[in-house]
Formats: C-alpha cells, structure tokens, sequence
C-alpha cells in the first residue's frame, strides 16, 4: 500500500464505546474529528464495542452517525480469567479483519479498553501509521481513574501494585485460601502494565491533553517526557459574548455523566449548606444510566434546590450552559481535561472545580474560576456563597476566561502528525526493502 504524502488518507479511528449511546469526552472527542477529517476531504471510519446480550460475541454492525461510518463489535466483556481483561484477543482479531478490508492509512487509538494494547501492535504490523490519544488512565488502572474501590485516590498505580482492583476477576491459577495470592495478583499487575508498555512504545505518536496525565504515564515507565505529545481537545461551536453582571438567583450547574467518580455527590451535599440562599443547582445528565447513584442524589438533595434535569444531546450544550451563571466540576477523580470546562469558557461562564488532576491545570484559581479540595462539599458551598455575594467577582471571572481552541486547528494538528507518523511508515518500508 502506497501512503499519499499529503492525503486525502484513510483514517480508522477506534475506541471502547461511541455516540450515540454512550455520551462522554472520548466519544465526543473522536465524533468531532472524525467530521473534521471528513471535511478535509478524508475518508473516516470509527471501529467500537457494545455490549449486547442478545446478539453473538464478536458480530460486527456496520452504520452510520450523523455521517460518519461506524463498525460496532460486539463484545460481552466477559472473563474467565483476569488475563482477558487487558489482553483480549477477539479484539484485536477484529482489528486485523477491519485493516485487511478497509486498508486505513492511518490507525488513530482514542481509547485501548477491550481492543487492547495489543492492538498498537496489529496495527503497526500491518503497516499502518499508529497515533494514540491517551483520554484517562486505563493503562495504568483497569478502572481508569487510578481510585480505589472505597473512592480513596490510588497512590500505588504507578508501580503496578494493582492486585486489590483486580481481584474481581477470575483467576483460575489461584487456589483458595493459596498463601501466595498476594504475591501473584502483583505479579499479574506488573505482567499488565509490561504488556501495556511494550505495545505503547510502538505508537508514531501518543498525546496526552494535560501534563498531570503526561506525568502519570512517566512515572509508571510508560512513556518519557519527549515521546509524549502535549496538545488540548479542540472544542466546537462560536466563543459567546460574555453574560456580565446578573443578579437574582445563582444558576449554578454541572454538566456531565452522573457516577461516582465524577462527584455529583459532593455539589448536592453542597447544596445542604445553602437552603437559606438564593441558590439552584441544576444537574443536567442521563439519570438512568446509574440509577442507585442518582437515587442516593436525590435524598440527599430533599429539601434542597437541586433540579435533576437529565440528559441533553451534544449539540444542545450551548443551551444547557446558557441557563446558568457558572459551572460546577467537583470530580473525585484525577479528571484530565473536562470537555464541559472548556465548554464553559466558551459559553462565557467561569468554572468552579476540584484542585488535583488536570482540572487544576485548567482552572486557574482565582483568575478565571475557583478550586476547591477533592470531596470538600463545605469548602465548595463556601466558594457558592462568596459569589452569589459579589457578583462583580463571578463576572469579572467570566471575563478573564483562558482562549479556547476550536476544532479545526487541533484537527489541522493531527493531520499534520499524521502526515509525520506516514513519512516515518514509508521510511521504514524503505529500509525493509532495502535490507532485504
């Protein structure tokens, strides 16, 4: 296959889970330049996994959204032993049949679960240029959000001390009540981040939106400093004029998927402290997708103005954040680079949020938004009631908004990437030939 230097390509993009039936920053991220490369005249196809009871493992659905071509798998995400949780091989066997039918020039990796790292490898073997977009931690976490399972934040993911989060799997080689249970789950722990670290490597480019993610991967050896390319989400829709002072009730509003890791929790516990205020909160967000969780929500909100509004379609985000004075992203998670922060700025509303991860990075306190401790609900309520008392502080915020990026000039930064990462696949071939 002979690559055109300068395009048009075909770009395979791949991740775990699509629109429209799962909505999250990945799923959004990939849709949005998967259009772009369209509109530059590319030829694009997004390959994910869905989980489907009433269908055969590994059928392969072919569709479209809002024109993009799509190829779903089908996957049960079911083990019989905790090897198949990090590397799968129906995964990447449907990633071999794909390449040696639609030919992609470029295979570009927005997320590795359930296709695997393994998946690098199939793709660079086959001739392809490789990129991968790292969107969270699932490398290094089987979770994905280096926590715990009591929510406490996990200290020991860099050195693959994992055994505790991965026990929920079979392992058949163990025996019960076998004294050297603890020994082996490290074992297996380190096997998973070897096998995750060797395949990386073989990535032409891997990029990482915020540098706390960039540092996680480093200090688990996973990638160095140079090989990771630093470079935001470009982000869609016009910069809004700035709303500037409002007065009367303090919208205040999240954004984004109701579990726990992302702390809905802690904005309503907030909002325990505020009864007395002119204060709403409103949680926009798919409420059936965690029921128990959003269950838990509501009793504490009782007595509370808290409105649940549920989910929105992506294109509707400008009209869910133009009802509010501000956002709240109270995530417990190390999130890396909020879709719905960046949304925000774009909207015209400052954005109070947690002070760890990448939120920190983005949201600078006191400059353009406010931070506050991970899980602190009085800390934050402390935070809404201090705005709701100085408005000229809440719009001044607003008007010191960061410059947000759109969509066209990241999508032109990976194309150009792609271009790179194509010249390098060329060259390769031609030292092969040349060998040989």
């Amino acid at each position: 296959m002979t690559e055109p230097k300068h395009g048009p390509w075909r770009v395979l993009e791949v991740l775990h889970d699509y629109l429209p039936e799962h909505i999250g920053g990945t799923e959004l991220i990939a849709h949005q330049l998967a259009q772009y490369l369209q509109g530059q005249g590319h030829e694009v196809r997004v390959l994910f996994t869905e989980r489907d009871l009433s269908a055969e493992e590994g059928e392969l659905r072919r569709g479209e959204f809002e024109g993009v071509p799509t190829l779903e798998l089908v996957y049960q995400r079911e083990y019989a032993h905790v090897r198949e949780s990090y590397a799968p091989k129906l995964g990447p066997q449907v990633l071999r049949k794909v390449i040696e039918e639609y030919r992609p020039h470029v295979v570009h990796f927005q997320h590795l679960a359930f296709f695997s790292s393994k998946a690098i490898q199939v793709a660079r073997s086959m001739g392809c240029a490789v990129v991968v977009s790292l969107h969270d931690f699932w490398l290094l976490c089987d979770a994905a959000v280096l926590m715990r399972p009591d929510e406490s934040l996990c200290k020991v993911g860099p050195v693959a001390d994992c055994g505790e989060c991965l026990r929920h799997y079979p392992n058949p080689d163990l025996k019960p009540g076998d004294r050297l249970a603890d020994f082996e789950w490290v074992q297996i722990s380190q096997a998973r981040r070897e096998t995750h670290r060797q395949h990386l490597a073989m990535a032409h480019r891997v990029i990482t939106p915020s540098q706390f993610l960039r540092d996680q991967f480093v200090a688990a050896g996973l990638l160095t400093q140079e090989d990771a390319i630093r470079l935001k989400t470009g982000y869609p829709g016009p910069i809004r004029a700035l709303p500037g002072v409002r007065r009367g009730t303090l919208r205040v509003g999240y954004v984004g998927g109701l579990y726990p890791s992302k702390g809905v929790h802690v904005a309503v516990e907030a909002m325990t402290h505020l009864v007395e205020r002119d204060i709403e909160l409103i949680v926009n967000g798919v409420l059936e997708w965690f029921p128990e969780y959003v269950d838990g929500l509501k009793r504490t909100a009782e007595g509370c103005r808290v409105v649940f509004a549920g989910g929105y379609e992506p294109g509707e985000v400008d009209a869910v954040m133009g009802q509010l004075d501000l956002l709240v992203v109270p995530s417990i998670w190390y999130e890396n680079m909020p879709l719905a922060i960046h949304e925000a700025f774009r909207n015209g509303l400052p954005v109070v949020a947690t002070a760890h991860g990448g939120m920190a990075e983005t949201v600078k306190d006191g400059v353009w938004g406010r931070t506050f401790p991970r899980g602190d609900a009085e800390a934050l309520a402390r935070i809404l009631a201090e705005l709701d008392d100085d408005r000229e502080e809440l719009a001044r915020l607003a008007a010191a908004r960061p410059p947000v990026v759109g969509v066209p000039e990241i999508g032109a930064r990976f194309e150009a990437m792609y271009a790179e990462a194509l010249a390098e696949v060329e060259a390769e071939r031609g030292e092969a030939v040349s060998e040989a």
